[in-house]
């Protein structure tokens, strides 16, 4: 029975084997129990219909969405290379979706290839491979969330309403300056281009000698500086101090909305299940022995390079000679692990963890400003603050750090390294060192994760 108000979606999947079944059925359970109204031949085969081909043609017809699950078995019957009599069901479905899509005039996608691994991806035939793919892995739930946002037409980002363009400076100042700005707070402006550092020394020793809104527009100088160099904290002391100063109007309509955006900025970090809360929630696991909650705090890239990482330090252990050691690294890599050697793999793991984050208590907080590094990835830096939030300045800060760099995923922070680089799985593991320059990250080595764990 078809809801009037869910998408209705069919499945067109091969019968590679009976675990291949059980996959493609507990997909279209999952979207079921989402409120897509998902449908194949399983709901049918009880009470089969005269004509497979005709029932076919009306749920490909019918359907506002196919999923089409590629494996190479279904990519070699949907481009008619399969041994006569053999997977006939795909073939004709193929036929259908390939006539479908070159008649069409809509611009709407409707034809969504779904892989269980990432490596069917490279099976996905013309022209499914032109639009959207999506990786459902059978024991993450949370991979489904991209799926679901697509067939809902539920969007994770929505544009804001536009409103009024601001006045924009031009390249040769900042906001804070107006035409009777003070010609020694434009020329550390002019300095600031090569060397910020200095700009700031000099426009604080200048305070002093400064009053009113000359004053004020030094401070919201240093507060620009200081953020564009990544040091929010001292950014957001030097805004404040701005509209304290008595500022004209343009400094004060500028020290503010810098103000609100580094606010939303921090909030942002620091918020519950956030990158701050998350990596504080894996240390504070580790440390209670609950190795199934950290575990589950990792990106899936990062669990695969610690199995392949234990695999191949224990290559020439007899107890690990009967197993494949891909097969074997993807089995301990999933959420909850059910291979025979979990137990060892865990606690050599958890062991790991905890002398690596021995020195992290209650005194250690985020000694970090937030640190973006392009889309979705943010290094988190936690050191020993006493207890409390602090935000330091690297220039004069404390030296032990333990950095995590972590990555959003459908909504949710998860730890993707134990340093300021990209794990890389493979035999052995590897890493790409994130530059300096982009990390904001040059003081101290960390004292997490040793390298093991990364490489």
């Amino acid at each position: 029975m078809r809801s009037n108000s869910a998408p209705r979606v069919f499945v067109s999947y091969s019968h590679d084997s009976n675990e291949h079944r059980q996959r493609v059925l507990g997909l279209i359970q999952a979207l079921r129990r989402n409120g897509i109204d998902a449908w194949a031949d399983f709901f049918e085969e009880s009470k089969p219909p005269a004509m497979w081909p005709a029932w076919m043609r009306t749920q490909v017809g019918e359907a506002d969405y196919v999923l089409t699950v590629i494996t190479e078995t279904y990519a070699r019957r949907y481009n008619q290379q399969e041994e006569p009599g053999i997977g006939a069901g795909v073939r004709w479905e193929a036929t259908l979706i390939t006539a479908d899509i070159y008649f069409s005039t809509s611009k709407q996608i409707k034809y969504i290839p779904v892989v269980f691994s990432a490596e069917d991806t490279r099976h996905i035939p013309p022209p499914l491979n032109l639009t959207n793919k999506y990786l459902v892995v059978p024991d993450d739930d949370s991979s489904l969330l991209p799926l679901l946002r697509h067939l809902l037409q539920a969007p994770e980002f929505v544009p804001a309403q536009l409103g009024e363009a601001p006045d924009l400076p031009s390249s040769d100042g900042v906001p804070t300056a107006d035409p009777a700005i003070e010609p020694r707070i434009a020329s550390a402006l002019q300095l600031s281009k090569q060397n910020p550092t200095k700009a700031i020394d000099t426009l604080t020793a200048l305070l002093d000698s400064l009053r009113g809104s000359q004053r004020a527009a030094a401070y919201c100088a240093i507060g620009e500086i200081n953020q564009r160099m990544g040091f929010w904290a001292p950014a957001l002391t030097a805004y404040q101090r701005a509209l304290e100063s008595n500022p004209d109007k343009t400094t004060a309509e500028v020290s503010a909305r810098n103000l609100r955006a580094a606010l939303a900025g921090m909030e942002t970090h620091f918020r519950d299940g956030g990158p701050v809360d998350t990596a504080n929630k894996f240390v504070q696991a580790v440390k209670k022995n609950k190795m199934d909650r950290a575990w589950n705090l990792l990106t899936p890239t990062l669990r695969l390079v610690l199995a392949q990482a234990w695999v191949w330090a224990n290559k020439d252990h007899p107890n690990l000679a009967p197993y494949n050691r891909e097969e074997l690294a993807k089995s301990l890599s999933t959420i909850k692990p059910t291979h025979k050697l979990t137990k060892d793999f865990m606690a050599t793991q958890l062991g790991e963890f905890k002398s690596s984050f021995s020195s992290i208590d209650e005194t250690w907080g985020a000694a970090s400003n937030p640190r973006p590094i392009g889309i979705d990835y943010e290094l988190v830096v936690l050191s020993p603050t006493g207890g409390d939030i602090v935000i330091f300045d690297e220039r004069t800060g404390p030296i032990q750090t333990s950095p995590f760099l972590m990555k959003q995923t459908m909504g949710q922070w998860r730890v993707h390294s134990f340093s300021p680089a990209y794990p890389i799985p493979g035999w052995p593991p590897s890493r790409e060192e994130i530059p300096a320059e982009l990390s904001n990250y040059v003081i101290a080595k960390p004292t997490g994760a040793r390298g093991a764990k990364d490489d």
